[in-house]
C-alpha cells in the first residue's frame, strides 16, 4: 500500500490505543489462569491477534468483542501437534516459548518477516542445558520439554522479553526459582510491567535486588478483569506530531503508568516542549526545540520517532545505547538513516548510536519517495516527519502498520493530517 503525505497543521484532541504491551500481557495472564476474564479497552492489531490465536492453541477460549475479549483459561494440558503462528509479533513468541513447554509437547511456532532470524540464544542456551529440545531454523521454532525450576541467569543486555517468558512460567513450576540480571539491566521497565500485570492475576514476584527475582513455585493465576490502559509508544507519534507544530490533546493516558515508553514526555520537555498533564490526558504544545542527548536503554521502540524530533531540533542530538533497534522488525538503525537522507537530514550512526545535526524545516523539488521497510514504527515515524515538511511525499510499504496500529492514518486524518492512499 502507498500513502500520500500532504503538508498539513493538526490541532484538537485523539484518543490513544491501548497498551499493546499490557494488552498482550493481560491476554496471557487471563489465559492461565482457571475460570473466565475480561480484559477491556483492547485495540486489536496483528500482533494482538496473533498472542490470541496462539493462547488458544495452547488450549484457552477466547471470544473477541469490538473494544474487550472474554478469556476462558487453559491448564497447558491435554493438547497435542501445537502450532503457534506467531506472524511478526517478537512479543508473543518470546513469551510464549516458556510456557508452551510447560505442555511437555512438541510445540512448532512459526513466524513471518525477520521474525524467526530473530536472536533466540537466551532461549537456545536454557533449552541446550536442561537437555530439552529447542530447534531454530528459517521455517519455524520446535520446542520439547518442560522447564525447571532452578536458578536463571540470564544477561541485561537483551531483549527482555526473555525474561518476561519465564516470569509467565516459572511461578506454575512446582518448585521456587530465581532469575539473576547481569549489569547493566535495560529495558527493566518493561519487567515492570509484566509483575505488574502479574500480581493482578494473583501472581507474586519478589524483587531481591536490583538485578534479582525470586519467583515462588506451586502459584496460581487467579480470574481477573483488567482494563488495558493507554500506549505510550503510539502516544509518542503524536508528542513529537504537536511539538513539531500544534497544541494536541492526548487522551486516555494513564499519567501514574509504569511504561518505559512514558519517557517519551521527558524527552519532549527537554526538547523545549510545553506539556501539561491532567488526570487520563496530556496537553502537548509546540515550542522551539533544541538537540540533546537520549539514553534508548529502557525505551528502544521510541528510537524511529526521536529520530524525527532530532531532525527538526535546532543543533545535534545524540541517541546513545540504541543498538537493539537493528533487530527489530527492520534494522531500524539503518532504515531511519536511509528515509531521513532522501530529506537531506544530516544523519550518521555507529552500530549503537545515531546522531542527527537538526533543523527547523525540509523542502524537495522533486517528490520523495520513502519505503517502510516492513516495519510499523518506520511508516508512522516518516508520516509525521512528512506531515511537518514543506512538500510531499509517498510511503510504500505503508500497511506495516497493521502490526500494531491499524487506524493510525485514519487518527492523523482526524486531526487535520492530510494521508491519501494511492
Amino acid at each position: 500500500m502507498k500513502v500520500k503525505i500532504t503538508p498539513s497543521k493538526v490541532g484538537g484532541s485523539i484518543s490513544i490505543p491501548s497498551s499493546k504491551s499490557m494488552a498482550h500481557r493481560a491476554i496471557i495472564c487471563a489465559s492461565l489462569a482457571k475460570g473466565i476474564s475480561k480484559v477491556s479497552n483492547i485495540t486489536y492489531s496483528k500482533d494482538i491477534d496473533a498472542t490470541i490465536s496462539c493462547m488458544e492453541s495452547l488450549g484457552a477460549k477466547i471470544q473477541k468483542f469490538d473494544t474487550y475479549c472474554i478469556v476462558e483459561g487453559t491448564n497447558l494440558e491435554g493438547t497435542e501437534n501445537i502450532t503457534c503462528n506467531c506472524n511478526e509479533s517478537g512479543s508473543t513468541l518470546r513469551f510464549l516459548i516458556p510456557i508452551a513447554s510447560l505442555t511437555n509437547q512438541k510445540v512448532t511456532f512459526l513466524g513471518q518477516g525477520r521474525l524467526l532470524s530473530r536472536p533466540m540464544s537466551v532461549y537456545q542456551n536454557i533449552f541446550d542445558e536442561q537437555n530439552l529440545t529447542f530447534n531454530q531454523s528459517s521455517e519455524n521454532i520446535q520446542i520439547e520439554g518442560s522447564l525447571r525450576a532452578q536458578e536463571y541467569k540470564i544477561p541485561g543486555d537483551i531483549s527482555s522479553q526473555f525474561i518476561t517468558g519465564l516470569l509467565f512460567t516459572l511461578p506454575l513450576l512446582k518448585k521456587d526459582s530465581t532469575i539473576v540480571i547481569s549489569e547493566p539491566f535495560e529495558s527493566k521497565s518493561y519487567v515492570n510491567l509484566t509483575i505488574q500485570m502479574l500480581e493482578k492475576f494473583g501472581i507474586q514476584i519478589e524483587e531481591t535486588s536490583s538485578h534479582s527475582y525470586f519467583i515462588k513455585g506451586n502459584q496460581e493465576y487467579k480470574v481477573q478483569d483488567v482494563t488495558v490502559e493507554g500506549d505510550y509508544s503510539q502516544m509518542a507519534f503524536f508528542g513529537v506530531l504537536a511539538s513539531l507544530q500544534e497544541s494536541l490533546t492526548c487522551t486516555n493516558m494513564d499519567p501514574h503508568s509504569k511504561q518505559g515508553d512514558m519517557a517519551i514526555l521527558d524527552q519532549i520537555k527537554k526538547a523545549g516542549a510545553i506539556l501539561n498533564i491532567n488526570q487520563d490526558s496530556i496537553e502537548v504544545q509546540h515550542h522551539s526545540l533544541t538537540g540533546q542527548t537520549i539514553d534508548l536503554s529502557n525505551c528502544p521502540d521510541l528510537g524511529p520517532i526521536l529520530c524525527v524530533l532530532a531532525a527538526y531540533s535546532k543543533g545535534c542530538t545524540h541517541i546513545i545505547n540504541a543498538g537493539r533497534l537493528r533487530i527489530k522488525e527492520s534494522d531500524r538503525i539503518e532504515a531511519m538513516e536511509t528515509e531521513l537522507k532522501k530529506w537531506g537530514v544530516e544523519i550518521s550512526s555507529t552500530e549503537d548510536s545515531i546522531t542527527i545535526v537538526g533543523k527547523e524545516s525540509y523542502e524537495n523539488d522533486s517528490m520523495v519517495e520513502i519505503f517502510g521497510h516492513n516495519d510499523h514504527r518506520i511508516v508512522m515515524a516518516m508520516c509525521v516527519f512528512g506531515l511537518c515538511a514543506k512538500s510531499e511525499c509517498i510511503i510504500d510499504d505503508a500497511q506495516a502498520i497493521t502490526k500494531s496500529y491499524p487506524t493510525f492514518f485514519k487518527d492523523i486524518q482526524s486531526i487535520g493530517g492530510k494521508v491519501e492512499q494511492l
